[in-house]
């Protein structure tokens, strides 16, 4: 399949883990709403951050370097080369990007010769459909060998729970009249009417940690700089001394470890790009998320500072994990000298230090704190009986709950709320305490992505915001992945509870694609391999991909087979159905 092909088909799998679900607000309880959003005032330096991309601007850099800022959560940026353009970054959102490319347009006629993708993440490469002009002429389109991959990685592994824990994380719920930003951007575009995001597969790949080439006319230097991710690559333009820094640096203590769910990223790594960048003395440093760095000076002294409060943080957490110390206690130990806590470019607006620490410790330790505590600990289910049975029943902890939340003491008032719902789940006085604590912790927050998560939650606490599967979304999602995609995700799916008796055989030959998958039911797990040719199997569907793609969309217990174009079931028709059931309700609800 070529290039052109890839053209809007990925549409929304770059935001499976977002875009998963659909939204809904249930007007019946705007009591509790109101409850949510009332006096919400945002932490004042945290809306003063908001200048950095409040308003929609073109910002020149220097005479061939402009940038696309506060269209959306990322930035684009446009470098104006003797042949044509390169366009690093393209933000998550196709509106987004042809609000930008007409601005570019009224700088220069040039035509777009290159497109750099600085790494996997949405908001870097889900709007390049507003950058296309001609489909039929696509300009090379370059990113690390990994970004591939890591996308994959992305939607076919725990797309669910990151879609609800990425809407928190930016707010993209919290009402808009008090909407603050998302730490890194104003908004995470999601749901604009007309919109869309989508994905072109790469066709230039980086496959050293540096490449001198050029590209349109002009010598620039491609440069692998893991730190935010481990495909992450930078653009050096020795002739302009410009470096564009990707997510390596912004306005923002670093997101080491993010809310909305990934592994822990390595900060050895990311300062040893930072060094990298400092040692080639740029006199531009253009990030993808707000505003630009401009004087050699300046940037010299940004990037020194960040550098630093990197590897501060992982030194100093390091140092007290090796004293045998918890998570929870190293926490308490590693706090930033005022001289990195109040530099402009390390306000925790985005990242914290405490995440970071304990993304460290997770990085070289894993989850065991070393308590023997923790080794088998009680479920939160069990824990909240307890402690509830303990103190006498649920009265006497919501009367320590309302004590709590009197002495100002809102997390222990939000953990009693929270375990009184667990054994209580109608008690009305507990969800609206938990309500409150959940709204006063996000608006005293200065941490944008943690206020966010706080407000999103207050509002599905209340019942006002529910998260939930959505037919059209599920659709896109299975339309944009590729077989080999939708057979990775089965072994994940399958319900050993009501199967893991069973020891079925299933063949998938995708004739169009010359592909064939075994699905193997054993030992209470679903074995998924391309490289079996199995010489007995119970049942086997020959079929394109398009018609499997069909009978997943509409559901195995909907769909009737016979009426499947280019389909076929060698097989009893009963036992494939039963097979199919044997996994999750994506699939065949």
């Amino acid at each position: 399949m070529n290039v052109v092909e890839f053209l809007f088909v990925l549409v929304v799998a770059t935001l499976a883990a977002f875009l998963g679900y659909q939204v809904q607000l249930n007007a019946n309880k705007q009591d509790f709403t109101t409850r949510v959003i009332r006096d919400l005032t945002p932490d004042p330096e945290l809306v003063e951050h908001s200048k950095e991309f409040q308003k929609k601007e073109i910002r020149k850099v220097s005479e061939d370097i402009y940038m696309g800022i506060g269209y959306a959560l990322g930035n684009a940026i446009m470098i104006i080369a003797p042949e044509g353009l390169i366009i690093v970054d393209v933000t998550e959102s196709s509106m987004a990007a042809k609000e930008i490319l007409a601005e570019f347009r009224k700088i220069t006629k040039k035509p777009i010769k290159a497109i750099i993708y600085t790494h996997h993440h949405t908001d870097h490469i889900g709007g390049v459909g507003g950058f296309i002009e001609d489909p039929e002429n696509l300009p090379d389109i370059w990113a690390h060998e990994q970004l591939p991959l890591e996308i994959r990685k992305f939607h076919t592994t725990a797309y669910g729970a990151k879609f609800k824990r990425s809407m928190r994380q930016f707010g993209v719920f919290v009402t808009k009249e008090k909407y603050q930003n998302a730490g890194i951007g104003i908004q995470l575009n999601y749901g604009k009417a007309k919109d869309s995001m989508g994905f072109i597969l790469p066709n230039k790949l980086l496959t050293e940690m540096e490449f001198d080439t050029n590209i349109a006319g002009l010598d620039v230097r491609l440069m692998k700089i893991p730190g935010e991710t481990s495909d992450q690559i930078g653009l050096w333009i020795p002739s302009f001394k410009a470096f564009m820094c990707a997510d390596d640096m912004y306005r923002a203590f670093p997101n080491i470890y993010t809310i909305r769910g990934a592994p822990a990223r390595d900060p050895v790594d990311w300062y040893t790009s930072l060094q990298r960048m400092l040692d080639l003395s740029p006199e531009y440093l253009v990030p993808s998320h707000t505003q630009p760095i401009i004087g050699k000076e300046n940037v010299r002294a940004v990037l020194e500072v960040y550098r630093d409060g990197i590897q501060f943080v992982h030194d100093q957490a390091v140092r007290f994990i090796n004293k045998g110390y918890s998570p929870d206690d190293v926490v308490k130990h590693v706090i930033m000298p005022d001289k990195l806590r109040l530099h402009p470019h390390l306000r925790e607006f985005y990242g914290t230090v405490p995440w970071s620490v304990k993304g460290v410790f997770q990085l070289y330790l894993g989850w065991f704190s070393g308590d023997p505590v923790d080794l088998f600990p009680l479920s939160n289910v069990d824990k909240a009986g307890r402690i509830v049975a303990l103190a006498g029943g649920v009265s006497e902890v919501l009367s320590a709950a309302f004590k709590a939340w009197n002495d100002n003491d809102i997390q222990w008032a939000l953990e009693l709320a929270s375990y009184i719902l667990v054994v209580d789940e109608r008690n009305v006085e507990a969800r609206k305490l938990k309500v409150d604590c959940l709204t006063l912790l996000g608006i005293r927050n200065i941490n944008a992505i943690a206020s966010n998560y706080y407000i999103t939650t207050a509002l599905e606490t209340s019942g006002s915001l529910k998260l939930e599967i959505d037919d059209k979304h599920r659709e896109e999602i299975i339309l944009a992945l590729g077989s080999r995609e939708l057979f990775e995700l089965v072994s994940t799916m399958y319900k050993y509870e009501e199967c893991g008796g069973r020891s079925d055989v299933v063949v998938f030959e995708i004739t169009d694609k010359n592909q064939q998958y075994t699905i193997q039911l054993r030992n209470f797990v679903a074995i998924v391999r391309d490289d079996l040719k199995p010489k007995f199997y119970d049942l086997k569907v020959i079929a394109s991909e398009k018609a499997v793609k069909k009978m997943m969309i509409e559901r195995i217990a909907n769909v009737k087979l016979n009426n499947l174009k280019d389909f076929q079931l060698e097989g009893n028709e009963d036992k494939f159905r039963s097979f199919m059931a044997c996994f999750e309700s994506d699939w065949n609800r």
